[in-house]
C-alpha cells in the first residue's frame, strides 16, 4: 500500500516538474476582424461617393469647382508622359499614406478615411462631368473615369486592409508587450509593394487611352 501510495506521488511529482510548451503568440487581427473591416470599409465608400456629388450638389464652391475642371482639361490634352505623371502623384499621394498610417500606432484608427477620401472626389468629379458637359461628361466619365476610379478605390480598399492590419499588431505589441509574429512586417512590404504595382500600372493604362482618345470626346 505504501508502495502505491509512493508511485502516484512520484508521479505527481513529475508532473509538476514537467514544462509547459510555449504558445506561438500571434497578434495579427483575426481573419473575422479583418473581413468585417473590409466590409465596412467597401461600403463606407460607395457612400463616400454619394456624399461627394451631393456636396457637388449643395456646398462647392466656383473656386472648388474651377479647380477640378483645370486639372482634367489640362489631363485631356497633355501628352501621355504628363498624364501619367499626374495620375502617378495622386495615386502616391494615397499610396504614402496608408503605408504611412500602416506602420504607425494606432495609425488603424484612421487609414479607413483615405479611401473613403478618394471615393468621395470620385462622386464629386461624376457630379461635376455630368453638370458642366451633360452627356459627354457622362461618356467621358464612363470611359476614362468609372473603370480607373473602380480598379483604384478597390487597390486602395486592400492597401488599408493590410495596414490596417500591419498597425492594429504593432498596437497591440506595444499594449500587450509581446512580439509580433515573425516575418509579419516582411509580409507585409511584399503585399504593399505588389498591391502598389498593380495600381500604378492600371493608371499607366488609362494614361496611354487618355493620350490616344480622350480629345475625341469634346468637353466643352
Amino acid at each position: 500500500m505504501n508502495k502505491v501510495i509512493s508511485l502516484k506521488s512520484l508521479r505527481l511529482g513529475r508532473r509538476k516538474f514537467i514544462p509547459k510548451p510555449k504558445r506561438n503568440v500571434d497578434v495579427r487581427p483575426y481573419e473575422k476582424n479583418i473581413n468585417i473591416f473590409r466590409i465596412i470599409v467597401s461600403f463606407s465608400s460607395v457612400f463616400s461617393v454619394l456624399l461627394g456629388a451631393l456636396f457637388y450638389a449643395k456646398m462647392s464652391t466656383a473656386e472648388f469647382e474651377q479647380h477640378f475642371i483645370n486639372i482634367i482639361k489640362e489631363i485631356q490634352s497633355e501628352n501621355f508622359t504628363n498624364i501619367f505623371k499626374t495620375l502617378c502623384s495622386i495615386e502616391i499621394i494615397f499610396i504614402a499614406t496608408c503605408f504611412i498610417l500602416g506602420t504607425n500606432l494606432f495609425g488603424n484608427i484612421f487609414i479607413s478615411l483615405v479611401p473613403v477620401t478618394k471615393t468621395f472626389f470620385a462622386g464629386y468629379i461624376g457630379a461635376l462631368m455630368y453638370n458642366k458637359y451633360e452627356l459627354n461628361g457622362v461618356l467621358f466619365s464612363l470611359i476614362f473615369f468609372v473603370p480607373y476610379f473602380s480598379v483604384t478605390c478597390s487597390t486602395l480598399i486592400a492597401l488599408t486592409n493590410e495596414g490596417f492590419s500591419m498597425s492594429k499588431a504593432l498596437t497591440n505589441c506595444i499594449i500587450q508587450r509581446k512580439t509580433t509574429k515573425e516575418g509579419l512586417l516582411q509580409l507585409f512590404l511584399i503585399k504593399f509593394i505588389l498591391i502598389t504595382l498593380f495600381d500604378l500600372s492600371f493608371a499607366l493604362i488609362n494614361s496611354f487611352l487618355l493620350a490616344s482618345f480622350a480629345e475625341r470626346i469634346s468637353l466643352q
